[in-house]
């Protein structure tokens, strides 16, 4: 495009060449001063069309991250929807070890499935916030055009690390309760039934303390499940916050790619 005006500024340069130096001089200055023209514009064009091109990456890049960061909250919506059952689970299973542990156990089947009951589980936070973390590590946070969505996500993840704080603290804790059971023969669950499989690897004496609720070993028992029950009923109050926040920024983001579509 240039080359083309160039070339129209010369064509008339020559056509109209007058024939005394000042007039000549001036023509010729006036050539110059359109070069310059020409060169300023073309520099500002291209600088025009660099800065869009590069809005227009950032704008892709900004949208691979929206897309990215809502697949994670699904992924973690589906996550503590699986929690939140399971604290139910356990929660009810150590309710009801707890009731039945004072009704007498005749038979070492009966004891059996009370052991069953008990329900020791324990598991750390596990979110899928990889793509917040890219975006921290490597400074790109900047790149969310809408700021409530930048800083509904950084205190989404401020959560997380709380509650994931928080649960390893009550894991570690009644992890250390189970330890401390010597008295509680963990050979009578169905699970470790395949090892102890003969008749004469259990005695009476073993599970006996079970129909004396003021011995020691009674209390220990009913105490770690009373814990383990606490524990999944606090865990399951913080999934559900997590969740709640969770729903507030999937709609932002929502409503931020439907506006991008328009």
């Amino acid at each position: 495009m240039l080359k083309f005006f160039r070339k129209i500024r010369q064509e008339l340069l020559v056509a109209n060449n007058p024939a005394t130096p000042t007039a000549r001089l001036t023509r010729y200055m006036i050539y110059a001063v359109g070069e310059i023209v020409l060169i300023v514009v073309g520099i500002l064009i291209a600088l025009n069309l660099n800065n869009w091109n590069e809005r227009r990456k950032a704008e892709a890049l900004e949208l691979e991250y929206l897309q990215r960061i809502y697949t994670d909250l699904q992924a973690d919506t589906s996550y503590f929807e699986d929690q939140i059952k399971e604290c139910d689970k356990v929660i009810r299973s150590n309710y009801e070890a707890i009731h039945e542990a004072y009704k007498e156990q005749k038979t070492q089947e009966e004891y059996s499935r009370l052991v069953d009951l008990y329900t020791h589980r324990t598991e750390n936070l596990v979110v899928q916030n990889s793509t917040f973390l890219e975006l921290k590590n490597s400074g790109k946070l900047s790149i969310f055009q809408n700021r409530g969505i930048k800083d509904s996500l950084i205190a989404l993840n401020r959560d997380y690390e709380y509650a994931a704080a928080r649960i390893k603290e009550f894991n570690d804790f009644h992890s250390n309760i189970i330890g401390s059971l010597k008295d509680y023969p963990r050979k009578y669950s169905k699970e470790r039934a395949f090892i102890f499989d003969e008749p004469h690897m259990f005695d009476p004496s073993e599970w006996e303390y079970i129909n004396e609720p003021t011995s020691q070993a009674f209390k220990d028992q009913e105490w770690a499940a009373t814990m383990y029950l606490v524990k999944h009923r606090e865990a399951k109050e913080l999934h559900k916050t997590l969740m709640k926040k969770i729903g507030f920024l999937t709609q932002e983001i929502e409503a931020e790619l439907n506006e991008r579509k328009r």
